[in-house]
């Protein structure tokens, strides 16, 4: 009988032990612990998700600086901001939506005189890459400035802002007389080149330095070497600069063969 009252103790005090393991405060553990578990999957699904885009980005930007940077012969890569969430998704659409280009010390010429753009900015819409990793976007806008310096190194006088916003002043030394000036309007000369028009200098300018302005400032300034697609739309004349207004649809990303130009008559600014 005392053996049987043991063993029935014994069962009793398994049993208070099982419903105590059980019991609400072990409950209540094991929900936290599943809480915690499921906010750190979370975490990790998001820290995974978030550097895939970074890589995403950072690979849809190298790939369209390169193209750009090969395409018109910089140094180094211009800098590029792809614009858009998320970029993966963009990428596996195979079309980035957008995406904003800044270079610097662009060579606009390959021919003749080489004209430098001391800034280039191009937004590009709906950009994709073809066959043989060429890039091409749907539409863009650029803005190239060209400063003041590098227009009188390519017209070989001396070129700065004049009084209007579409007047530059021409300023050349001719032998016995010193500096000689003229007024000149700049604008449009073409899809691809800006030029000068409208030249003016004083009544008493001998012959032969109003020939040799003339003759400096009726060569076109072409900008041959950037997209193929885009075209300048106006000119405006400001103080850092010439700046040239562009857009285009089904630009490429290349430019095209530079060819030398020909004289061609300055249109009004559009």
């Amino acid at each position: 009988m005392k053996t049987n009252a043991r063993d029935a103790r014994h069962k009793a005090e398994r049993s208070l032990e099982g419903k105590s393991m059980n019991g609400p405060e072990n409950g209540r553990a094991m929900r936290r612990t599943r809480r915690r578990n499921g906010w750190i999957a979370i975490a990790l699904a998001l820290f995974a998700t978030a550097g895939g885009e970074v890589w995403a980005t950072q690979y849809a930007q190298d790939r369209i600086a390169d193209s750009v940077r090969r395409g018109i012969g910089l140094d180094s890569a211009p800098q590029v901001h792809v614009n858009g969430f998320p970029v993966s998704l963009q990428l596996a659409r195979k079309k980035i939506t957008e995406a904003d280009i800044d270079a610097v010390q662009v060579p606009a010429t390959v021919n003749g005189r080489v004209l430098i753009i001391q800034d280039l900015t191009v937004q590009l819409h709906g950009v994709h890459q073809e066959q043989g990793g060429r890039e091409r976007a749907d539409e863009a806008e650029a803005t190239a400035t060209i400063a003041y310096d590098d227009l009188s190194a390519f017209y070989g006088v001396a070129v700065d802002r004049g009084k209007g916003d579409d007047q530059v002043v021409a300023t050349a030394r001719v032998p016995l007389l010193g500096k000689v000036s003229a007024s000149a309007r700049v604008g449009v000369a073409g899809p691809r080149a800006i030029g000068v028009d409208d030249v003016r200098l004083s009544e008493n300018v001998p012959p032969a330095a109003r020939t040799l302005l003339e003759s400096a400032l009726e060569r076109q300034a072409p900008l041959d070497n950037l997209p193929e697609g885009l075209a300048i739309r106006s000119v405006a004349v400001t103080d850092h600069g010439i700046v040239a207004l562009m857009s285009g649809n089904d630009v490429d990303l290349r430019p095209r063969t530079a060819q030398k130009p020909g004289p061609a008559p300055v249109r009004e600014n559009s």
